[in-house]
């Protein structure tokens, strides 16, 4: 192992042999774990030349990567026009996406140098399909941990204040930010679970820790600041709206849906439409959440 990193309880092991020095990728260090035995193993290697196959791909998207079912599990192939058109990296996965295998193409990289092999986007794609799998859902939102300890997601989509919300809770005395952009969702023994991850936005906050989640908040901007409670089924369907889904897989989004409908079975949800100043701050410290939590 040469390095392993953990994130949303979930960690990651690095191993090459000789040839290749991997390094985290700087958005990682503060998520670096010692390495060990990981949930998710990951062997690296060169290669002197990379192809897309000639089957139809399971998923483009757009840009960076496109992915194909192969081998018996995943493949992701990135590229990028200023590159030209063959890949530049491919990375494999079983099926549970517990073991992989990525290929870097020896003449796109300074050899000599260490290696970022987990750079972004391929982190954050192992996440979400990891995650997919029965464990949870990152979903864009800013994690609040407030002065009396109550955990608060503020999600919404790009644009919505999540960084705005995250400075002023910032400038609050003894409030937490997890993150300014992205949070990750886990139910454990009854409760769910809110981490901090490296996918920071504007505010740059990522915080390598987790708290349990009292409240989730709508985020709207608007002339003044207003609550409005939502019920589980139209909750749900915001948050899956303002997450990251594996669409290719039917699996994946069967179990984001009920995994939505649990969590907010469990946890109260409100829309808020705010004005972007400490006086929104000071509506979600007054509110009263009611504790609904279920095994």
């Amino acid at each position: 192992m040469r390095a392993a990193y953990r994130v949303g309880g979930i960690s990651f092991g690095l191993f090459s042999g000789p040839e290749m020095t991997p390094v985290l990728d700087p958005s990682l260090h503060r998520f670096e774990i010692a390495p060990g035995s990981c949930d998710v193993q990951i062997r690296l290697d060169w290669a002197e030349e990379l192809s897309l196959p000639a089957s139809a791909p399971l998923f483009r998207s757009g840009g960076l990567w496109t992915l194909f079912e192969e081998s018996g599990g995943y493949r992701f192939y990135f590229s990028t026009p200023s590159l030209g058109p063959m890949p530049y990296k491919a990375a494999w996965f079983d099926p549970e996406f517990r073991r992989g295998h990525v290929v870097l193409c020896r003449p796109y990289f300074d050899t000599a140098r260490p290696i970022c092999p987990m750079e972004y986007p391929l982190d954050e794609l192992l996440m979400i399909h990891r995650l997919s799998r029965g464990e949870g859902v990152e979903v864009h939102g800013c994690g609040v941990v407030t002065p009396d300890g109550r955990g608060l997601l503020l999600t919404g989509h790009s644009g919505a204040g999540k960084s705005t919300s995250s400075r002023l809770w910032l400038k609050t005395a003894g409030a937490r930010v997890l993150s300014d952009d992205r949070i990750i969702l886990r139910r454990e023994k009854g409760r769910v679970w809110m981490y901090g991850t490296p996918w920071h936005g504007d505010a740059g906050i990522a915080e390598s820790a987790r708290w349990p989640l009292d409240g989730i908040f709508v985020l709207a901007q608007a002339l003044s600041n207003a609550l409005r409670p939502l019920g589980s089924v139209e909750a749900s369907a915001e948050l899956f709206a303002r997450s990251f889904v594996p669409h290719h897989s039917a699996e994946a989004v069967t179990f984001i849906l009920d995994f939505f409908s649990k969590v907010t079975s469990q946890v109260p949800c409100f829309e808020f439409s705010f004005v972007p100043d400490l006086t929104a701050v000071e509506v979600l410290l007054r509110e009263e959440l009611g504790k609904t939590y279920a095994a």
